[in-house]
């Protein structure tokens, strides 16, 4: 699937650290990846639609008796079953899932239709249940089978208070009746008691399939196995879920997963380390709260530093940040000439271009993406040795003019809409964020320092307007399940190492996610803008993949 990319100035985003001392292997599998928790409290907001799973208004199918001495006939019969209280509790290795319920067979407006006939005499009775009280009690119990989270519904019991004393039958002689089939071993009473009693049965039997499939589709979007396109450049990415764990603080299905390009691009395999950087550490443990946090949130996204990295660093193998503006490109807001060493080094150049000449300028990634987790912002990213090359035309050849590394410290800041569900990302990227070194000045070396110290300057005259108007464009539409949905999100550093990132998130009643999209956004699980981000798995690899910057043409 394609991945929108962002402008030249945001490489500055995406490279950063030298070869590492602890590395994953280029495609390794990243065990505990990223993990989803859910909290008493977030259980407790899902036991909210739990009520529309149970069928209301059920028919009783016909039923009816002939025999030599009586008959009898039923139809017309209805069962509703009302939810009044339900609760889904996390225990130890399972959930404890328990349901009040207020069941009413038909009405005195609505009655059903019970005919019978002893010795060739019949008589017609309505009948009704005034609305009696039963409950629920079950458990769930989970696990990962070949990446794949398999919901066990235990057994379901079920109790009533249901007496004779509730059942009405009238405009019939129902003293007669009854006295035979009383005779005979028999009851009206016990007739409908038992036919409730099976229908209620029934009813709550099929509610545990239903379960069990709503559970495992919420989760099947945690499940990403794509081949993503990087603008040309192929990745496989892969996040399943391997293990679930469930205690009284919560359930956290652990995921595992991997991202890789096939061969590194031949513009950065001099520089390759061979794989992304892996530090040792545990995720932070169910239902931890980071100072700064709301503890009453309701689901828990975390997104360990050894992940992002390598999906940053497989975008930079791909060769996703090498590229090269050619004059007459329009990425800048202004042309590609050499005038735009005047906003670098003053008029150092201008005794070799009397006049503008055409430039070329161009990228040398030198080093794989980190992202920093302890930045001001939500999430930071770290460059070092992102090289820029500047070509123009001398003695009738083309020269490298000027060549500079840049490292950078840039942020990036998450924002929820709760009304449109639409997830925007904000960058915190200036020229004070930038140091540059400048590696090859052969024509004008005096001009060195000016040029390492006004390239700040000119980073926010070239970059600030592309990136300003990419704000409107950096957005992930969140999907809706059940018609519930992120109200709020916030990140925060977490971990006894502070390197994972959480998402902490409140659900409740959204009127987002509801379609509406066109063929290609994935109505069933939601939207995007910018980028498609179907589930909470895309939301985990998503937010990191869509720093990449959109180069407009790759070196080949």
């Amino acid at each position: 699937m394609p991945i929108p990319l962002l402008p030249l100035g945001l490489v500055a985003l995406l490279a950063g650290g030298n070869a590492f001392a602890g590395q994953h292997p280029a495609g390794a599998t990243i065990t505990n990846a990223a993990s989803a928790d859910i909290t008493p409290t977030g259980f407790d907001t899902l036991a909210a639609i739990l009520p529309a799973l149970v069928p209301t208004g059920l028919e009783i199918p016909d039923m009816g008796d002939d025999s030599t001495l009586y008959a009898y006939s039923l139809s017309g019969g209805t069962v509703d079953i009302e939810i009044v209280d339900v609760s889904l509790v996390p225990q130890t290795g399972y959930l404890s899932l328990d349901a009040d319920m207020l069941v009413s067979v038909n009405s005195p407006s609505d009655p059903m239709s019970l005919y019978y006939e002893i010795i060739g005499i019949g008589d017609t009775c309505d009948g009704w249940v005034d609305p009696f009280s039963a409950s629920l009690q079950t458990t769930l119990a989970m696990q990962v089978v070949d990446g794949v989270l398999d919901a066990q519904v235990g057994t379901i019991n079920v109790g009533y208070d249901l007496a004779s004393d509730d059942i009405h039958l009238e405009s019939c002689a129902l003293g007669s009746l009854e006295e035979v089939l009383n005779w005979f071993g028999l009851s009206l009473y016990d007739l409908i008691l038992g036919m409730v009693s099976d229908q209620l049965t029934s009813a709550v039997a099929d509610f545990g399939p239903e379960i069990e499939a709503l559970i495992e589709d919420a989760f099947a979007s945690a499940t990403i196995q794509e081949q993503v396109d990087l603008n040309g450049v192929t990745a496989d990415l892969e996040l399943y879920p391997s293990d679930v764990q469930i205690q009284p603080s919560g359930m956290r299905l652990i995921m595992d997963g991997s991202m890789s390009a096939s061969e590194p691009a031949d513009c950065v395999a001099a520089y390759d380390p061979g794989g992304s950087l892996a530090t040792a550490s545990s995720p932070p443990s169910i239902g931890a709260v980071p100072a700064g946090i709301d503890p009453a949130y309701d689901v828990g996204l975390l997104l360990s530093d050894d992940f992002t990295n390598q999906l940053l660093y497989s975008v930079w193998r791909g060769g996703l940040l090498c590229y090269s503006l050619l004059p007459g490109d329009d990425t800048l807001p202004i042309p590609l000439d050499t005038n735009l060493l005047g906003l670098l080094a003053g008029d150092s150049f201008d005794e070799l271009f009397v006049e503008p000449q055409p430039m070329i300028l161009q990228t040398r990634p030198k080093a794989p993406p980190t992202v920093d987790y302890e930045s001001d912002s939500d999430l930071g990213v770290d460059v070092h040795q992102l090289g820029l090359e500047f070509y123009g035309e001398l003695d009738h050849r083309q020269a490298l003019i000027l060549a500079a590394d840049l490292d950078v410290q840039a942020g990036v800041d998450f924002d929820l809409d709760a009304t449109s569900g639409e997830l925007g990302i904000v960058l915190a990227l200036s020229g004070d964020d930038v140091t540059t070194t400048v590696t090859d000045n052969e024509f004008v070396p005096d001009a060195t320092a000016d040029i390492e110290a006004s390239f700040g300057g000119a980073f926010d005259t070239l970059i600030g307007p592309i990136i300003d108007g990419l704000a409107g464009d950096l957005a992930f539409s969140l999907p809706a399940f059940e018609g519930l949905g992120l109200t709020s999100l916030e990140f925060a550093t977490t971990g006894s190492a502070r390197d994972w990132l959480g998402g902490y998130a409140t659900l409740g009643p959204v009127s987002y996610g509801k379609g509406g999209c066109d063929s290609g956004g994935g109505c069933d699980m939601g939207c995007a803008s910018g980028s498609r981000a179907p589930g909470s798995g895309w939301l985990l690899v998503g937010l990191p993949l869509g720093l990449a910057a959109l180069r407009r043409r790759r070196i080949a």
